[in-house]
């Protein structure tokens, strides 16, 4: 037995004064001082001063991902990059599955668990990244919502990986008829196209004018057409990485009329702005290209208010991390050879807390809404993970908020080599973080094995389950 006791508990609902009993890798109980218990517990963390909270969930993030177009696979494996999670306090990812043309998805499914199981030290799953939809695809998706992969990512855009709408309207319809989630990174991909090659043509090859050809309206265009397919055949649907007020308010309408949509977006969009893509920069912008990319200030306070409002639901990383020094600067006169992505893994929470709690935009318990619980019960998590109830994996971080640190790179735990977020102070990192009951970062310093961490367990996800 594991006894966390003195700390103030924050969940979704509540935060109160009160002890936590782990016993078999599950909470026990959450109680009141009860002394008694010290006798029996194997540990005890003294959490005075502190706050215990379920462990962050990201449900967002790309590990060993190839790019295929451009030969390159991001810096972090399954092992670095949930070390990195653990010490950001994330206990649990939902990361990808690539499904490549002609691919069977099963085969796909069988290739990415034998990738992540032998590195990861938190529990993990995926979303299944469907590119070719035919008849095959269509008889797997059952197959795989009763396997426990129950969300599938669908690219509005992106070349090699994109999906038309004919092939989203199949997947809304089959994946919702069973009990599964469509994922969608919202972008059109004609207009994106049409800009990209204009942007080219008039020389404007350096990484500031990534931004400029993946503008805000193509964004909220292609959020509204995915809503729209969606309710065409009544299917629940979630919006990923939603980076501005059109986006944001197409989400908010549909939800007011009742459709079954919920959405997230990300720290580098609720942080950061396109004052990042200075033309003056140099190369080094090309730290900052991701799709989408930042955009101008007033869009970034529109997702504070969305957050605040409840339009969106999650804060997830979109950890996609490409080493500057031998990775990013493959693009170097053609920004469209950078590889899109940033590091944001372990700086998740902290960022969002930083920003959010202590700055008063967000209250602690929407906090861990954000972090932890919504995104355990968009993807089929809930109630194994992202609570403290009674009967829950004992995922949880212990987090001192007043304690304050400054982002550098150096001292992250990813194989990236630079931060996105440099020199920004922040609170939030965890003094211990624990998965199913056993402490991983002990006092700031992972102390967990290679490979300990195990796929998680999911449910069917339909439109009452959504938050």
């Amino acid at each position: 037995m594991i006894l966390i006791k003195n700390g103030t508990i924050v969940t979704a609902d509540r935060m109160e004064r009160a002890d936590v009993v782990i016993e078999a890798g599950r909470i026990a109980a959450v109680l009141p001082d009860r002394q008694a218990l010290e006798r029996r517990a194997a540990r005890i963390i003294d959490a005075r001063g502190h706050w215990v909270m379920p462990g962050g969930i990201d449900t967002h993030t790309h590990l060993a991902h190839p790019i295929d177009r451009l030969g390159v696979t991001t810096a972090d494996d399954f092992h670095t990059g949930t070390v990195a999670a653990a010490c950001g306090g994330v206990t649990a990812i939902i990361d990808f599955s690539l499904q490549r043309r002609g691919e069977s998805m099963l085969h796909a499914r069988d290739r990415r668990l034998a990738e992540i199981e032998p590195d990861a030290i938190i529990d993990y799953s995926f979303h299944t990244i469907v590119t070719d939809v035919h008849e095959q695809v269509m008889d797997e998706i059952p197959v795989l919502i009763e396997d426990g992969f129950p969300s599938f990512k669908v690219y509005m855009t992106y070349g090699d990986k994109i999906v038309d709408d004919a092939g989203l309207l199949r997947l809304l319809e089959v994946g919702g008829a069973n009990g599964g989630l469509v994922y969608a990174h919202c972008e059109n991909d004609c207009a994106v196209t049409w800009l990209i090659e204009r942007h080219l043509a008039a020389g404007k090859t350096g990484p500031a004018f990534h931004a400029p050809s993946r503008p805000p309206e193509v964004e909220a265009e292609a959020t509204q057409r995915a809503i729209m397919l969606a309710r065409l055949v009544d299917s629940p649907l979630c919006i990923a990485h939603v980076t501005s007020a059109g986006a944001a308010r197409h989400v908010a309408e549909a939800r007011a009329a009742g459709a079954p949509v919920v959405a997230e977006t990300c720290p580098q969009y609720l942080v950061l702005d396109d004052s990042v893509y200075d033309t003056e920069a140099g190369f080094e912008v090309a730290k900052f290209v991701c799709s989408p990319p930042m955009r101008a200030a007033d869009h970034r306070d529109a997702l504070w208010a969305a957050l605040e409002a409840g339009t969106i639901q999650q804060v997830s990383s979109d950890h996609a991390p490409f080493r500057y020094h031998d990775q990013k600067v493959a693009g170097r006169g053609n920004f469209t050879r950078i590889p899109n992505g940033l590091p944001g893994i372990e700086t998740r929470l902290p960022l969002l807390f930083t920003y959010g709690v202590k700055a008063g935009r967000i209250s602690p318990q929407r906090f861990v809404e954000l972090a932890a619980t919504n995104p355990a019960r968009i993807f089929g998590l809930h109630p194994r993970k992202g609570t403290l109830d009674v009967g829950a994996d004992a995922d949880l971080i212990v987090v001192d908020p007043d304690a304050e640190v400054e982002i550098d790179a150096a001292a992250l735990h990813s194989a990236v080599d630079y931060s996105p977020f440099q020199g920004m102070r922040v609170g939030g990192f965890p003094t211990w973080t624990l998965s199913r009951g056993e402490v991983i970062v002990d006092r700031g310093e992972p102390v967990a094995a290679r490979g300990r961490g195990r796929r998680a367990e999911r449910q069917r996800i339909t439109a009452t389950t959504l938050p």
